[in-house]
């Protein structure tokens, strides 16, 4: 509604009109909810069904202890589900759609509460006294090996390095997850790990979600090895030596087996394995997960989970609660300043010449485009049309070359290592760049339609960049028009670095979403709770499950038969998720 001066009253534009019929009656003149819909089925008629059903049902389930329920003053179940499909008259329009009535709160903590019961019974079962493999790591090998490193450890790099070293030390398994910005150096503390663990006689598996993320690895493990002397192994679905490989892990003669999902298969046995590495978790499935930490037969394999996605530490504590967390956040010395620009369409010409003059200087640049091919229906630049653009017509005296995730493995690797050679100088790409990639004499990227990429993809991305002492550039191309979001998410990339604000800022303009890959990492996708709106909503939720777990560890009270039943029902394969990670 918008007051016309002109008119001097007050105008509706195109309302949505429905006429009360009977069989409505009763909703004339209320509040009418606004169901999702699926084609064939209007609104008026998914109002039917929803009403007649909730009058079939007499009575919804309690799933809620009912002391929690007093102690909170929180609605019944019941009550809640009934009042969400037919709200009260007295309850504001504003306060339905923010989320904000009795009614919801009741729902959003039960979403929450059921996830940190989840959480408060695999942290009983992490702290229980779980044999696992104990590895007696000697101060003295810890420094001599960062001693003999081609640089010197951050501090805070230094300080995980030794809560790491503590937990293989104690007789329970590890479990931990470690999480920084990219190019903060968290490789290089977990295969200082790996070192260790070989002094001690134990060998070690590192996934990671694709081949050119496993093949980074192993070269960054290959150029520290004078330090390492970690006798190391590269198995991929490409490896020309697969058996020898396999044969040198069940002997023992390899220390540390560096792949991707080609670790989890069965015919692979280590001799004696005492660690397991996963890296971007929320990539994998859960039961590949599983798979991995399962080489440790008998014992419970000491796990170490990295992430490059930053979580801001307060809702990372409580989303992981089955999880120690470490957090490196300071930056190696001599990493290059990156200067963020947004690019609009007139501008482009003022890019490529940044590149052309960046390039003659003896450095390399990234271009990513969202597409391998063009599309039909989506007008966007496509990676493998624009290379031979940019080849034959915008840089025909440079060489540019080309990688997506679909290329021949050989193809793929090929072109990388000329990349790493410097016998590439752009590397036109799709998203599969956006871990792994470490060459510090990269100093431009730039990323078209930057407009339709997510804040932490895009953050990812710029990571490439800025790992050199030079000066690099972060490019935003965009195409018009730019979503309200969208530009909001553009000018956080050019106001800040610090992956933690971002992914804060991520989670306030995305909502709940798949920000932690909760489809892979087993947390469930929240239907009504939002962890930014919610967040206090959760903090309560988590007090009281693991309040709640202490007192009844395997919710046998009468009181809590029902939560039991209903984590039974819902949870019995979401528990072994969360478990592996």
């Amino acid at each position: 509604v918008s007051y016309n001066s002109y008119s001097r009253c007050f105008e509706m534009a195109h309302p949505d009109i429905e006429v009360s019929d009977k069989g409505d009656e009763e909703r004339s003149g209320g509040i009418a909810p606004v169901y999702p819909l699926t084609e064939g089925i209007p609104q008026k008629n998914m109002r039917t069904i929803t009403g007649r059903t909730l009058e079939a049902i007499k009575m919804i389930g309690e799933t809620l202890p009912a002391q929690l329920l007093r102690s909170l003053k929180l609605l019944s179940r019941d009550d809640s589900i009934r009042q969400l499909h037919d709200p009260p008259e007295n309850i504001p329009a504003e306060l339905l759609n923010s989320f904000g009535t009795p009614a919801h709160r009741r729902i959003i903590f039960e979403e929450f509460f059921m996830i940190e019961c989840a959480m408060a019974i695999l942290r009983n079962r992490n702290t229980e006294r779980v044999e696992g493999v104990r590895i007696n790591v000697n101060d003295a090998d810890r420094k001599d090996i960062v001693s003999k490193l081609p640089f010197e450890l951050t501090p805070d790099q230094q300080k995980v390095m030794g809560e790491i070293v503590e937990d293989v030390k104690n007789p329970q398994p590890m479990n931990r997850l470690l999480q920084g910005d990219v190019g903060c150096g968290k490789t290089v503390v977990v295969v200082t790990v790996a070192a260790l663990a070989a002094k001690c006689g134990f060998q070690s598996a590192f996934m990671a979600p694709t081949e050119i993320l496993a093949e980074q690895h192993y070269n960054t493990i290959i150029s520290m090895n004078d330090a390492l002397c970690l006798r190391t192994a590269l198995l991929t679905s490409g490896a020309k030596e697969k058996e020898q490989i396999k044969k040198d892990a069940a002997e023992g003669s390899l220390d540390l087996i560096v792949g991707t999902h080609a670790l989890i298969q069965k015919d692979l046995v280590l001799k004696n394995p005492g660690l397991v590495i996963i890296d971007e978790q929320h990539r994998f499935g859960v039961r590949q997960r599983g798979e991995l930490m399962g080489k440790g037969k008998e014992k419970i394999l000491n796990t170490l989970i990295m992430t490059a996605t930053p979580i801001p530490r307060t809702l990372a504590m409580t989303l992981y609660g089955d999880l120690d967390i470490s957090v490196i956040k300071t930056m190696p010395r001599g990493r290059g300043l990156v200067e963020t620009r947004i690019i609009p369409p007139n501008a482009m010409s003022k890019a490529r010449l940044l590149i052309h003059r960046e390039i003659k200087k003896g450095r390399q640049a990234f271009i990513i485009y969202p597409l391998v091919e063009e599309s039909e229906k989506m007008e966007l630049k496509a990676a493998t049309l624009m290379w031979e653009v940019y080849q034959k017509k915008v840089f025909p005296d440079l060489r540019v070359g080309l990688v997506y995730g679909r290329m021949k493995p050989d193809e793929k690797s090929a072109a990388m290592s000329g990349f790493a050679k410097g016998e590439i100088d752009i590397l036109v790409s799709t998203t599969v760049l956006e871990v792994g990639i470490d060459q510090p004499n990269a100093t431009v990227m730039m990323i078209e339609h930057a407009e339709r990429f997510g804040l932490a993809q895009l953050h990812q991305l710029r990571g490439r960049v800025g790992r050199g002492s030079e000066k690099s550039y972060c490019l935003l191309a965009v195409e018009y028009p730019v979503s309200g979001i969208a530009r909001e998410r553009l000018k956080v990339m050019v106001r800040t670095r610090d992956g933690f604000v971002i992914a804060e800022k991520d989670l306030e303009l995305r909502g709940t979403g798949d920000l932690f890959g909760t489809r892979q990492s087993g947390l469930p996708s929240l239907k009504m709770a939002n962890l930014f709106r919610d967040f206090d909503i959760l903090k309560l939720a988590k007090q009281e499950a693991f309040k709640l777990i202490e007192r009844d560890p395997d919710l046998v009270s009468p009181e809590n038969l029902p939560l039991r039943k209903e984590l039974a029902k819902n949870w019995r394969d979401k528990f072994k998720l969360v478990d592996v990670g």
